[in-house]
């Protein structure tokens, strides 16, 4: 029984291997050798002798895929902001403008001239007689190359009655230095100093009861001067002044020795007189 079995599958077996080469060999040599299933070879039909060949379709152009839609931006982080806590400011009170006073105006530039014009008044005594009194008028060129400093060329011309009752005319030149001692200021103080020359003509008329003798003389002297004033600038180009100088002064002239000018009751003689000039004027600045 056993044996009849695997007779029949031995038999079926080689039934089948017989039938699968056959169909390898029918089907070409598109199967490998050995292989257990092969596909069939497609069948390419062949142009007739003779016959031009047909060209190939076009190849079909891609298909573009559809654009996809834009992906939404991520949205912006959230920032949260804390307020700094608040503090209490301190504001400081500013004045109104007004309050503040602009800085007060150099009334005295750095280098300037002006030209001086004064009236003044010798105060010499009530003189032998008690009329003496002499007065007149000048004018002066002044140079100032600082705020502080300036130098004066004075030209004055004054008359009247001397110390002993004679009528007498006199020309002064005189040169002084001048030392402001505030020049920022509107009313400004200053020290002189200076030197100069005079020339005099005294007379007296015999029949003025002043008189003791007929007299005609000339008179020539140098001196020193020195004082103190105040100048208000009422602008940069004009200025008020007032100054009080005392004077000390010798005679020069040929006849001083022979002919002195003065004599007391004691029979002394000199010829040195001295007093003070006030002078007031205005200076104009350019």
């Amino acid at each position: 029984m056993m044996k009849s079995i695997v007779s029949s599958a031995s038999l079926a077996l080689v039934i089948a291997s017989s039938g699968v080469a056959s169909a390898q060999t029918a089907g070409g040599s598109s199967c490998p050798p050995g292989s257990w299933f092969c596909a069939n070879a497609p069948q390419q039909q062949t142009a007739p002798a003779g016959e031009p060949l047909q060209p190939l379709p076009p190849p079909e152009e891609p298909v573009p895929s559809p654009a996809r839609p834009p992906s939404p931006a991520s949205p912006p982080p959230v920032v949260v902001y804390e307020p700094p806590p608040r503090t209490a400011a301190v504001r400081a009170e500013v004045p109104p403008p007004y309050e503040y006073e602009p800085p007060p105006r150099r009334m005295s530039l750095g280098r300037e001239w002006g030209l001086n014009l004064h009236l003044e008044g010798a105060m010499i005594g009530r003189g032998t007689g008690g009329d003496a009194g002499m007065g007149g008028a000048g004018g002066g060129l002044r140079l100032k190359p600082t705020r502080y400093f300036g130098i004066e060329g004075d030209l004055d011309f004054v008359g009247g009655n001397d110390y002993q009752g004679n009528h007498r005319s006199e020309t002064a030149l005189s040169f002084n230095g001048l030392l402001f001692l505030n020049p920022r200021s509107h009313a400004q103080i200053y020290l002189l100093a200076g030197f100069g020359w005079s020339w005099a003509h005294a007379s007296c008329d015999p029949n003025a009861m002043s008189c003791s003798q007929a007299l005609d003389a000339h008179y020539t002297y140098f001196g020193a001067q020195a004082g103190a004033g105040l100048e208000f600038r009422l602008s940069h180009a004009l200025a008020l002044n007032a100054d009080l100088r005392g004077f000390i002064r010798g005679r020069t002239d040929h006849l001083a020795e022979s002919q002195p000018e003065f004599t007391d009751q004691a029979g002394r003689t000199t010829n040195t007189s001295g007093g003070a000039l006030l002078t007031g004027g205005m200076t104009i600045y350019f």
